[in-house]
C-alpha cells in the first residue's frame, strides 16, 4: 500500500481498513508502528487507537507478534507527557502482556518506562499503569536485573517503589534479601495518605496475605499490620476503609494460621511487640497461640511500662 495512501487513513482515522491490513500484513503494522513515533500528535493518536483495537480483539499468537514487533516503540511512546499517549500505551501493553512473558531485559526495560511515570496524577493513566503490572509475566529474572530491580525498590519515591513492589510480586522475583524491605515500603504506600498510593498498598498487602511462609512473618506484624490499621481509621472512602478491613482480616488470618503451629517463635515475637509498643499485635499473636491473659485489659496495662 503506497504511504500516501496510508498516512491519509491514519488522518481520517479509518479504524476498520487500519486493523483489516494490519492484522494481514506485517508491513502494514509496521507502518502504526512507525506512526506512534510521529511528532504529529494527530496521527500518533490514531495510530495508537488503532493498535489499540487491533490488539483488543487479538488471539493470544496476533499479540504475542505485536507485542515482538512493537515492544520497543511501545516503551519509547511512553516517554511522552502526554496522558492521552500515555493511556492509550500502557492499555495496548497490558493487553499484550496477557499471557505473554518477558525475558529479564524487557521486564527491566519496561519497569524502567513505567516507574519514569509513576508520579502522574492522570487517574486513568496510574489505574492503567496499574493493570500492566497485573499482566507482567517474567518465569526468568537473572541476578543484574533482580538487583537493580531491588536498588529500585529501596531507594525509589513511595510511588516508584509500590509499583516495583507490585512487579516482584507478580513475577515472584521476592528473595530474603528484598522481603524486609518490600513489606516496608508498601507499608509506606499504605500511611501516605494518597488516595492512589494507599489503593496499591492495599492490592500489594492482599497478595503478600497470601504468599507461603517462607520468610519471617514478624516484619508483616511490626510494619504491615499497623500501617493497615491507621489506613482503616484514617479512611473517610467508605470503599477504601472496607478494603482495607478485608485485606486487614486476610492478613491476620495468615498470621494467626502461621504461628498458631510456632508457639515458641510466636511467644519471643509477642515479648518482642509489647517491648515495643505494639499491644495490638501482641495480642492478635497471643490469641493465635491460646496464650491470651484472662483479661486483654492485663496487655494494655503495661502501656505505662513500655
Amino acid at each position: 500500500m503506497p504511504r500516501g495512501s496510508f498516512d491519509s487513513l491514519l488522518k481520517k482515522w479509518e479504524m476498520k481498513d487500519l486493523i483489516r491490513l494490519a492484522r494481514n500484513s506485517d508491513e502494514a503494522l509496521i507502518e502504526i508502528l512507525n506512526a506512534i513515533g510521529s511528532e504529529d500528535t494527530d496521527v500518533k493518536l490514531a495510530a495508537l487507537s488503532a493498535l489499540l483495537e487491533l490488539v483488543q480483539t487479538s488471539n493470544w499468537r496476533e499479540r504475542k507478534r505485536i507485542l515482538e514487533l512493537g515492544f520497543d516503540v511501545l516503551i519509547d511512546s511512553l516517554s511522552t507527557e502526554d496522558p492521552r499517549v500515555q493511556w492509550r500505551t500502557l492499555a495496548i501493553l497490558s493487553a499484550l502482556l496477557k499471557n505473554n512473558p518477558l525475558n529479564g531485559a524487557r521486564l527491566l526495560k519496561l519497569v524502567r518506562a513505567i516507574t519514569a511515570i509513576a508520579e502522574t496524577k492522570n487517574t486513568m493513566v496510574w489505574d492503567e499503569l496499574l493493570n500492566v503490572v497485573e499482566n507482567v509475566m517474567a518465569p526468568y529474572i537473572d541476578d543484574s536485573v533482580a538487583g537493580e530491580l531491588k536498588s529500585m525498590l529501596k531507594n525509589g519515591t513511595t510511588a516508584e517503589a509500590i509499583v516495583i513492589a507490585m512487579v516482584l510480586l507478580e513475577t515472584g522475583a521476592i528473595d530474603k534479601d528484598c522481603w524486609v524491605t518490600l513489606v516496608e515500603r508498601v507499608a509506606g504506600a499504605l500511611l501516605s495518605g494518597e488516595p492512589r498510593l494507599v489503593d496499591a498498598g492495599l492490592v500489594a498487602s492482599l497478595k503478600i496475605s497470601k504468599l507461603p511462609p517462607v520468610y519471617h512473618m514478624d516484619v508483616l506484624i511490626k510494619e504491615l499490620l499497623p500501617a493497615l490499621r491507621k489506613a482503616m481509621f484514617n479512611c473517610n472512602d467508605h470503599i477504601r476503609k472496607a478494603k482495607a478491613i478485608e485485606v486487614f482480616d486476610k492478613l491476620r488470618e495468615t498470621l494467626a494460621r502461621y504461628y498458631r503451629f510456632r508457639p515458641k517463635e510466636a511467644q519471643r515475637v509477642v515479648e518482642e511487640l509489647l517491648s515495643i509498643g505494639l499491644v495490638d499485635e501482641a495480642y492478635l499473636i497471643s490469641s493465635a497461640i491460646g496464650t491470651i491473659p484472662t483479661s486483654p485489659w492485663e496487655f494494655y496495662g503495661n502501656r505505662g511500662k513500655l
